[in-house]
């Protein structure tokens, strides 16, 4: 059975519309560039699938020529930005049981990413992690927009007075990556070796302060509607896809476990979807590996050894070894090739 494919809500994406229509941007032109009807946002709970959000970011990116769009976009949601499930997250007690909340409900903000929120004594922990294969631009876009949303909302509740925390990015620091260190309490941290997503780390104090519109019956109302419409999100039918994505994405070590721990599933899951696509995790690290040694090696000034070392080899000899049983020829050979325009 195919599994229903996941959806982004407009709304979010209307707060970009109408942020560039206020910057003077044709957003009519914008969407019959990403061939969306403009009446698909005429509906508060209309939805695009992910191929509508690429081609629409696409083509912002294209009519603008900015790259901080996603960073734009994320300063203007606000917690009732999220429709009913907003109200709910300003009438918990706490922060603690707003992020258990969310976590709970993530999918009705956008199905293309999951949460998963984790508590300890002195600190908490939330993770957000995508569960749909994406290209580059559209990842980073939405990283940069769940970073800000994240970052803007606990201002809202607590104000510029707040203890300091850390949000860590799965990405490289963006050419706007100034803009971040202004950002009054929030800490952030880029890591292009880390899996895609985003790390939201707080400490108690944050965590158990109260808050001042705390209604726990308006949350349970809000939960026994929910309930009756939830539909945990899980990766498309092409599992495939999404864990190349993930290796692509990543250029640390990255592990099955490690994959499934940040899905918040089994690795015998993602084993099993996998082996319905006759794959498995091995070819397919292999695989994402090699076509990054492909790419490495034909960048002007490489050397073999750097590769080797970027790509986590213990040295150059097992590198150019590696190398050859997957492509036919060494490293070096196919710089020679790649050169000449022969390349495999």
């Amino acid at each position: 059975m195919t599994a229903a494919p996941k959806r982004a809500p407009v709304r979010y994406f209307s707060l970009m519309l109408g942020f560039l229509a206020a910057q003077g941007v044709d957003t009519t032109r914008l969407l019959e560039m990403a061939r969306i009807e403009s009446s698909r946002f005429e509906r508060s709970d209309g939805m695009l699938l992910p191929m509508e959000v690429e081609s629409l970011i696409i083509a912002a990116y294209r009519l603008t020529g900015r790259t901080d769009l996603g960073f734009e976009v994320g300063r203007l949601i606000k917690l009732n930005s999220h429709d009913l499930l907003g109200y709910a997250m300003l009438s918990c007690e706490d922060l603690d049981r707003m992020l258990r909340l969310t976590s709970r409900y993530c999918h009705f903000i956008t199905e293309m990413f999951t949460m998963r929120y984790r508590r300890w004594p002195e600190r908490g922990e939330a993770v957000f992690a995508p569960v749909v294969a994406m290209p580059v631009q559209t990842m980073r876009f939405s990283l940069d927009v769940i970073a800000l949303s994240v970052q803007n909302q606990l201002e809202m509740l607590f104000g510029p007075e707040m203890t300091p925390y850390d949000i860590r990015m799965g990405m490289p620091a963006p050419e706007h990556h100034a803009r971040y260190a202004a950002l009054g309490a929030a800490r952030f941290h880029f890591d292009d070796r880390a899996l895609p997503g985003i790390t939201l780390s707080l400490d108690r104090a944050l965590l158990d302060r109260p808050f001042p519109m705390a209604s726990p019956q308006v949350v349970k109302q809000v939960e026994e509607h929910m309930q009756s419409l939830q539909r945990r999100p899980a990766p498309d039918a092409g599992w495939g896809d999404y864990v190349a994505m993930l290796l692509r994405e990543s250029t640390g070590q990255v592990t099955l476990d490690g994959i499934a721990q940040r899905m918040n599933i089994s690795a015998r899951t993602i084993d099993r979807n996998l082996k319905k696509e006759h794959l498995n995790f091995r070819d397919l690290s292999q695989q994402v590996r090699f076509e990054r040694a492909r790419e490495l090696l034909g960048e002007r000034g490489a050397t073999v050894a750097r590769v080797a070392e970027q790509l986590g080899f213990s040295d150059a000899a097992n590198f150019s070894r590696a190398f050859r049983r997957h492509a036919g020829v060494t490293p070096g050979e196919f710089q020679q090739q790649a050169g000449s325009g022969a390349g495999p």
